[in-house]
Formats: structure tokens, sequence, C-alpha cells
């Protein structure tokens, strides 16, 4: 059964007091709302300012609008100087000149108060201050539904309402969409979304534990005027999240935490785009090896090279390539031009010792520009040097004269350096290997780059770049002509990078999404016990802060609990988990529900069916059936149908999520969520259980419900999964 409190009477005391404020508040929203409507008032000196005013007035009284409602969630009272005041906290700022109705924002510094635990604190001018009351408020329709002190110093302190108010939310129904957590922030949640800005911040969180939802407020915070300096921009964020079928799900909250014009797609996408190769099919064949591959040396050797390629180690690799390249390309050129300075005949003369030495100071530096704009900038600096202009027009104008000959010389020297194919030469080419590893590769690394795993995997026929190679493209892509947000013909850093499901991500690939954003604005979401592509990630989190700079320029932080499910499910879950990870502790709220379903012995059609038919019977509508593979659920569908149960097939990233019930594979279920989950074909024959990436898909697989679980197996269920 679904853990519910039952709907408590307004019982409480102040329960008139609070409906005649937010009625007053209420009011006081819609006056505000009708005089920005009202065109006649916002009227300037001239036809072109009162149309701006009108139209300014009404994006504020659309914004405002939608939170009539319900205007707030919370409120704090305060003692501050010696004097009580009564603060309310909802999802939007609203200053009250005409009354005591105003409402500040969650994602302010003094919205942060009502998610804390602390009791005091101090303001920037000194100003102390102290809580003497938290109260939660159940608002929606215009109307109060519910009172709950979280926190009241006149009736002894904490009240426990904080956990009852967050099991209230926890038995609800899922929805087709990742929902915001504002009114429901924990404290180690809050602690998190609210880490100083400016210092790229690591969130280790287990499944549940709001990992994602997180990163998103997270975002709605540093957008916030009090961050200052540290303020992101809407249009300049970026969100990477693993598949596009969790993008989708995840991109549905933010209209609701005003986030609107931030970039939510994939690593992939986000990649190929960036590399202009929109139209190259990306392929991932070592996850399709490891999927369907029952031989566990190739598995292994796979795993192994898809590490290789992202060790955080390649991206010197890549340099050394590069500067090789270069330096050949440059070779016994040199640079010679006939120019008029104030009349007077020169010539000016780059030798090639010259020429090497510019070369060599810019390979050097690994400038964030990259090299090719670098180099020019270089040539052009001791040309100038060499004439001595003590005008800067006549500088300016001297480089438009020497502009054709040094594209000529630049073009040569950066001749045939394209992204693919030198991301591929160093792949795979022995002798490129071997000279720009030298120094850097150990000899078994080497041999397990030139290896190939991978032969028997299928290629396309058309032209594809793998996931694994991505990270070597954009190194070289990065290194020679920047990396960052394409703003017309210029690149500039983003004002923040958000990576989900974060160990998923190479450390290579980290070192380049940190030169891509502002230094110090990155944020990694993530649970090492998941690492389902973890041939691609990272193997702890110490290498990705080594990759971002150190621990100095890096925070680690731990959410310790898991909030999507029962106790039942957290339980089963962490008995999985302890097996490949001995350090990992998953710690659940204690939220009561159905005992797991074990269902064996029969077709899995039928057996699955029944766990459908009755998690439905207890009122449950979103329902996924998570598969081992791909084809296993495609071979389901129709069986399912005999059944009278139709699930909605998420067979590839281009499905979306829609609610009702799903059939997908694990690797596609990652990051949602559901009210139920049956795991069909819960077995050893599916899961190895003498192999810890099969272990970390069960635990996947095991940890998408809210609500209710079901295992379901033809015969006996994976040794895990039997009863304790």
């Amino acid at each position: 059964m679904t853990a519910t409190l039952p709907d408590a009477p307004p019982t409480h005391p102040d329960f008139p007091a609070e409906e005649q404020h937010l009625a007053g508040t209420v009011a006081a929203f819609i006056r505000q709302i009708e005089t920005w409507e009202d065109r006649e008032r916002n009227v300037g000196a001239d036809l072109e300012t009162s149309l701006t005013l009108a139209d300014t007035a009404q994006e504020h009284a659309a914004l405002l609008s939608v939170h009539v409602p319900a205007p707030y969630f919370g409120s704090l009272r305060v003692r501050i100087g010696g004097r009580e005041q009564m603060l309310y906290v909802g999802k939007h700022a609203f200053r009250d000149l005409k009354g005591p109705h105003s409402v500040v924002s969650w994602e302010s510094d003094v919205g942060s108060l009502f998610y804390s635990e602390a009791l005091s604190w101090q303001g920037k001018k000194g100003l102390k201050g102290s809580i003497r009351r938290r109260r939660q408020l159940d608002v929606g329709g215009k109307k109060l539904h519910r009172i709950t002190d979280l926190y009241d110093d006149e009736a002894g302190g904490d009240t426990g309402g904080r956990e009852q108010v967050l099991l209230q939310r926890l038995s609800e129904a899922s929805t087709a969409a990742m929902r915001d957590v504002v009114e429901t922030l924990q404290p180690e949640q809050n602690e998190a979304m609210r880490a100083p800005a400016g210092v790229s911040t690591l969130i280790q969180g287990a499944a549940g534990s709001g990992k994602t939802t997180i990163g998103f407020h997270r975002l709605a915070w540093l957008m916030h005027s009090d961050r200052g300096e540290h303020r992101a921009a809407p249009e300049s964020t970026l969100v990477l999240m693993p598949n596009r079928v969790l993008a989708a799900y995840a991109a549905r909250v933010l209209p609701g935490l005003n986030l609107e014009g931030v970039t939510v797609t994939t690593p992939e996408a986000w990649a190929t785009s960036f590399l202009g190769l929109e139209k190259m099919e990306v392929t991932d064949r070592t996850l399709h090896l490891l999927l369907t591959d029952r031989d566990n040396e190739r598995r292994k050797a796979a795993w192994r090279r898809a590490k290789a390629l992202g060790d955080l180690r390649m991206l010197r690799v890549v340099q050394n390539h590069l500067a090789g390249r270069l330096r050949h390309n440059l070779g016994t050129l040199t640079f010679q031009t006939k120019i008029q300075v104030r009349g007077e005949d020169r010539t000016l003369t780059l030798d090639n010792p010259a020429l090497h030495g510019l070369l060599d100071d810019v390979l050097g530096r690994a400038p964030l520009e990259g090299y090719r704009a670098a180099f020019r900038t270089a040539l052009e600096e001791e040309l100038l040097a060499r004439v001595n202009l003590p005008d800067p027009d006549e500088e300016t104008q001297l480089l438009r004269t020497l502009a054709a000959d040094l594209t000529r010389l630049s073009g040569r020297v950066f001749a045939g350096l394209l992204p693919v194919s030198e991301g591929r030469r160093i792949a795979s080419d022995e002798a490129s290997l071997r000279a720009a590893a030298e120094g850097v590769l150990d000899e078994r690394t080497v041999r397990v780059l030139l290896g190939d795993p991978l032969a028997a995997v299928p290629k396309p026929r058309r032209s594809f770049a793998d996931v694994t190679e991505l990270p070597l493209m954009l190194a070289v892509a990065a290194l020679l002509d920047g990396v960052g947000r394409r703003v017309g013909r210029t690149l500039e850093p983003y004002s923040h990078v958000v990576l989900d499901e974060a160990q998923d991500y190479s450390p290579l690939l980290y070192a380049l999404l940190a030169r891509a954003a502002r230094p110090g604005h990155l944020t990694a979401l993530g649970d090492l016990n998941q690492g389902l592509h973890g041939y691609k990630g990272p193997g702890s989190w110490a290498d990705v802060q080594a990759a971002l700079g150190g621990e100095g320029r890096t925070r680690l932080m731990t959410l310790g609990r898991t909030y999507r499910s029962t106790r039942q499910i957290t339980e089963l879950g962490a008995r999985v988990a302890a097996t490949y990870n001995r350090a990992g502790q998953v710690v659940g709220v204690d939220r009561d529900g159905g005992e797991v379903m074990r269902l064996t012995g029969g077709d899995l059609a039928a057996l699955t069916a029944r766990a459908v038919h009755a998690m439905q019977a207890q009122g449950h509508h979103n329902i996924a059936i998570v598969t081992r593979r791909v084809t296993d659920a495609e071979r389901l569908v129709p069986q399912l149908q005999r059944h009278d149960v139709d699930a909605h097939p998420i067979l590839n990233e281009q499905a979306r999520y829609t609610g009702g019930v799903v059939i997908l594979p694990v690797n596609l279920a990652k990051g949602l969520e559901f009210d139920g989950c049956i795991v069909a074909g819960a077995d050893a024959q599916n899961y190895d259980p003498g192999t810890p990436f099969e272990s970390r898909l069960l635990y996947v697989s095991a940890s998408r419900g809210l609500h209710l679980l079901a295992l379901v197996a033809q015969e006996q269920l994976h040794p895990l999964l039997a009863e304790a």
C-alpha cells in the first residue's frame, strides 16, 4: 500500500489568521497585476518609451499571475535587532508597497533560512538575527489547506513537522515529468544546492537522493541577483544529461523554476553540434558489446580500452600529437613581405627559427583561445614590435595590410588538422600514438589502446563517430580553436555547466568542459554506484577533481539519504549495491510501503502482466517494466498485449516518456521514476552474478519505483533478489 497521511482538519489555532493573511496577499498580487496591465499608467515621454514600458509591465504581470493561486508555501518568524517580524517564502519574490504582504523568493539568501537547520545568522552588514518559528503552509487554488509547524521555540523547538511534510509529498503519485522540490528541500539538499558559487562542485548521491532535481534548483539559485559576479544567465547555461529520454523528462521542470532558455541536451548531441558533425551517426559500440556479448574477457578488454581513451593523460597525448604535426607542417617555412611605413619601403622577415620559437611558446601555454588564434596573435605582435609604430591606428592599418600573407602562412601551418581525422589517428595509428604517448602513457595502456575488442561489433554503413572517440575529437578542436558556447563566429565561456549522471563522463571530457565554462562554474551530480557507462567515467571522484584542477579548486559533497522509494525497495537496492561498492551506504526515508512482489515459475509475460494489474488495482498509474536489453522489451510488448497490458515501448532515445505503463531497457530507465517498477527477467541468466557491471544494471533496474517493486522471473530469481 502507498503510504499516505490523513487530510488534517484546519484545527491549528493560527488557521483563521493565516487564512486572512493569504487572502490579503492574493488581493495584493491581483492589485499589482491590474496596475501593470493598465496601459494608461505605463506612459513614457514618447510613443516608443510608452510601448517599451507597457510591454515590460505585461511581462511582469504574466510572471506574477502564475503565482496567484499559491503566492507562498512557508513562513518564518524572526527576531532581528530585538524586534520580531514575519517573512513569507514563495517561488516568486513580491514587494507589497502598501501593506504587509511581501514575499521573499526561495532562492534568495533570506529564503535559505526556511530550509536550513540553523537558528541564527549574521547578515552581510553585520546585522544578527534568530529564528523563532518555521512554518509550512500548504496553499493551492488561493486557499489554505494545511499548516505544519517545522520549528517553534515556544513549543520546544523541532516539531518533527519537516519529516511529516516530506512523507506526505513522497506518498503522492509520480508524474510524467521531473517535479520541483522547492517546498520540501531538505537541509542537506539545500546545503548542496547553495554550495558557494565560483568553485566547481561535485555532488555524490544515491538513486533517489534528488541529485538531478538539485542540479536544476542550483541553476535557479545561481540565476538570482544575490549571486553578484557569479550570477548565471539562462541563455549561456548548459545542462548535459545521459540520454534524450531523460533530457526531455527533466526539461519539463524548467518553466516552474524560471529557467526558460537553458540548453538541456546530451553530451553526444552537444559535442557533435560543436564539432559541426550533426549529420554523423553517433554510436556506442562499447555499450552494445557490454549489453549483448557473453564473453567476459572481451567485455573487460572493451571496458579497459574505453577507459583509456577517456583518461586525463590523453589530453597531454593530444597536445604532443598536435605539437608534432604543427612543427612538421611549419618545417622550413619563413615569412617575408614588403610593406610601406610612412612612405618608406620596408621588408618584414621572420626566419624559420623565429617562427618555431613563436609556435613553441604558443604550444607551451596551451591558450584557451586555441593554438590557431594564439599563433596568429603571436605573429602580429612580433611584426608590430619590429616596426614599432606609436599610433594605434597605424598598427591597425598595418595588420590589415599583412592579413592575407599571415592567413596564407597560418593555413600552411595548420593544414590538414581536423578533429575527426586527428582524433582517430591518435586512437588507431600505432606510430602516431607511440610518438605522442612517449613519457605520458605506460606500455600496458598503449597496448590496450591499440587493441580492437570491438572488431565483431558491426559499424554503421554511413559515417559515424563513437562516443568513446568524441572526447579525443573535442580535445583536438579545443586545442586548435578553443571550446565554449558559439555566439556567431566567436566562442564565449558558458556562465555555468551542469553535468547529470556525472559518473559517466570521462576525466578527459571533464577537463574540456572546465575550459568551456567560466572558471569554477561547473556542477556535477552523480552516483558511482550507478555507473552503467562506467567505461566512459572516472574511477573515483578524485579523478574528477584532478581533471578540474585539484581538490583546492573543487568541492565534493554527499547527499546521504534517498527519498524516492519505500523502505522495502531501498533496503533491497542497498543489498545489491553493497556487492560491488563496499563503501556505499544507502539510507532511505523511513516510509513504509508494500512488500516487494516476487513472481516466478511461469510464463514471463503472464507474470509481468499479473504484476501490472496488481499495481493498477492499488491505484497506481505510472508503471515501468524494465528489461535487461532492448530486444527483451521488443519481444515482451506483443506478448503483454495478449494479457490485456498495453505497454508503451521506449526503445531508443527518440522516444518520450508521457506517463502510463511503459516498457524500456535498463540503460534508458536511468534517472526516471515511476509509481511502480517491474523488473522483468530478474534472474541470473540476464544479470550475471559474477560481473560487477551486471550488478550495477540490476541496482538501477530495481531502484526506479516510488511505491511498489515487482521482481519477475520464469524460474529462480537472481540470488541477490531472493528474500532475505
